[in-house]
Order: C-alpha cells, then sequence, then structure tokens
C-alpha cells in the first residue's frame, strides 16, 4: 500500500521550480515491469537487467524502486568484500593446497 503525503513546499512561481529526471521514461508495459523484478530476484544486476530491456539503469532503478515500496523485491546478501584484506587471496590459496 503506497501512502501519499501533504506536500511540504510553499507556493511558489513555476519559474522557481525544477523538474527532475525529465530525461527518463516512467512508464512501464505490466511486462516488463514484471521482468525487471524477477530479473532482480533471481540475482541480475541493475547494469545488465537495463541493457537486456533496452532501458536506461536509472529507470530499472525506479523501478525496482517501485517494486520494492510494494513488498515485491526481494532483499539482497552481499558478501564481505575480501577487496580490502592485504594478503586474503594468497592465505586462501595456502589453505586450499594444504586441504589437497
Amino acid at each position: 500500500m503506497i501512502t501519499t503525503y501533504p506536500t511540504l513546499l510553499k507556493k511558489t512561481r513555476a519559474r522557481d521550480n525544477v523538474i527532475i529526471l525529465d530525461d527518463l521514461e516512467f512508464v512501464f508495459p505490466k511486462e516488463q515491469l514484471e521482468a525487471i523484478t524477477n530479473a532482480f530476484n533471481e540475482g541480475l544486476e541493475v547494469e545488465e537487467i537495463a541493457k537486456l530491456h533496452k532501458r536506461h539503469q536509472d529507470e530499472v532503478f525506479l523501478a525496482l524502486f517501485h517494486q520494492a515500496r510494494g513488498g515485491k523485491v526481494k532483499r539482497r546478501t552481499y558478501r564481505k568484500s575480501t577487496l580490502l584484506v592485504p594478503g586474503k587471496v594468497q592465505l586462501e590459496r595456502e589453505r586450499r593446497k594444504k586441504c589437497n
């Protein structure tokens, strides 16, 4: 369920406002929205989904954001990065050698 919130902006002249994201398309066919959601839930990354559906990455992100608000996107878990641990690759190789 999506809740609407009252606007907090004061009434201003139109020239004082900025329309954001005007270069993006916000309309998705239902089938495409479902396919994007399913692809993400199956583990594809936003960049891959955007290429697959020929959409801008930001449009795919916004589609997933919309679906997440409706509870249709599965939460992902990520492993800790080993990039910041010096020598971890070498330690892993040594551990594998000992097991063989």
